[in-house]
């Protein structure tokens, strides 16, 4: 289930408590004016973070992204970094205080120096007398306050994180040994001769932070201009969000000869062919995918599952059912699974194991109006009216707009006033 809203209404400290307390395990890209992040979650820990175009290790970058107090944040489940991407394991509750301290000294920062596009010299006679107590990063500064690099110029070319350079310059400033010079026009976020690895990181950052239209723009140019086999399948993966399945098809079989992840790229072919209603060449496709490594991917035993169940062989579905199962071995199944677990011992006449799948996934997933109103159904197949009243009643709390959850209520009430009405009047029964 993908997260989304804005950093002026949750702070990125409550959304990173929220995906902590919550295990998730997937990306939460931000996106500020023209600055776009990446922090990836594994069962709650931040295992990878960065910044487009800013040299910073993964606590860094946190504690920069930190400082975004507006714009727009998005995550997305089960997505991981790229291969060969820094890894590691951090608690985000240990970077929240750290963190807090430099949102609070950012601040005073922000004051000085309101825009990373200022350039600055240095007053170098003034700091010829007054030199003695410079820190570490100051130092490093003065070779590169020539009066030509702004702010955006420092950070690239001294290697020192975003609140470091901040804070060495709003030192220099209080001490009076910087001279404003103006500042840089405003530039692209990447230089026309930028690579095709930094315009891809780009137009990465874009798709994470849920700007699909500006992501899909990016990644056509790299097609277009250097036939990118990332390019095409993340054109195929944002075709595959607005449900437009043969424009999917064709990004990922333009990305199929080169694409760096096989197993992916045909998980996601599969959804589309079955999307499509073409469900042989869907099987076809989700078989390769396992073949390929896919079968120690739960979501793609799951997707062949459903493809099996869609073409009429629930034997098959049943062991991609239990397969998927298996592998989801430190979290719950997501709804979706004991939806069509439910649904394959529905169809196979064994009502006793669909209730009881039911009933679990009510009880893993409460906030799922659709289980709810399938375990309404369940209870009123069986009769039971006062089970299926309490269920369509939680569903109702849940989502109130859903007609078929007041229906099932409707039938659980007229049932239960039936057995009422039965108890009082035995010899009325028919």
């Amino acid at each position: 289930m993908a997260i989304k809203g804005s950093l002026k209404e949750a702070s990125l400290p409550d959304v990173l408590q929220l995906l902590s307390m919550g295990k998730k395990s997937g990306c939460l890209g931000l996106s500020f004016h023209d600055s776009f992040g990446s922090i990836y979650f594994d069962s709650g820990r931040i295992c990878h973070a960065a910044i487009v175009n800013r040299p910073l290790d993964t606590e860094n970058a946190v504690y920069t992204l930190f400082t975004w107090t507006s714009g727009t944040f998005n995550f997305e489940p089960g997505v991981e970094p790229e291969e060969g991407a820094e890894r590691v394991s951090v608690d985000p509750q240990s970077l929240l205080l750290e963190g807090a301290r430099r949102v609070d000294e950012w601040s005073l920062i922000e004051k000085k120096i309101p825009s990373f596009d200022v350039v600055f010299s240095i007053d170098r006679p003034r700091l010829t007398r007054n030199r003695d107590n410079l820190s570490p990063e100051q130092e490093a500064l003065l070779p590169l306050l020539d009066g030509h690099r702004d702010i955006n110029g420092l950070i690239r070319d001294s290697g020192l994180g975003e609140f470091e350079v901040g804070k060495a310059l709003y030192g220099l400033l209080n001490a009076s040994f910087l001279l404003p010079v103006g500042r840089k026009r405003t530039t692209p976020t990447l230089p026309r001769n930028a690579s095709p690895l930094e315009r891809r990181e780009l137009a990465s950052a874009l798709y994470r932070a849920g700007m699909h239209d500006e992501a899909q723009r990016e990644f056509r140019a790299l097609v277009e201009e250097a036939a990118d086999p990332v390019a095409s399948f993340h054109l195929g993966l944002i075709a595959l969000r607005r449900k437009e399945w043969a424009s999917a098809v064709n990004a990922f079989m333009t990305s199929a000869p080169n694409a760096p992840s096989k197993t992916a790229l045909l998980h996601n072919l599969a959804l589309a062919y079955e999307q499509l209603g073409q469900l042989e060449k869907a099987k076809l496709v989700v078989d390769r995918a396992i073949t390929a490594g896919g079968g120690a991917e739960p979501l793609t035993q799951l997707q062949s599952a459903i493809i099996s169940a869609r073409l009429g062989d629930l034997q098959s579905a049943k062991v991609a059912l239990s397969e998927a199962r298996s592998l989801w071995s430190s979290s719950q199944p997501p709804p979706v699974w004991f939806h069509y677990a439910a649904q394959v011992a529905a169809m196979t006449d064994d009502p006793d194991r669909e209730i009881l799948l039911l009933a679990a996934a009510a009880e893993t997933h409460p906030d799922s109006p659709v289980l709810l109103n399938n375990l309404a159904a369940g209870y009123l197949k069986r009769g039971e009216y006062a089970h299926a009243r309490d269920a369509a009643e939680k569903g109702i709390t849940v989502a109130p707009e859903l007609p078929q959850l007041r229906r099932n209520l409707s039938a659980a009430l007229e049932g239960i006033a039936r057995e009422q009405k039965n108890a009082a009047h035995p010899t009325n029964r028919s």
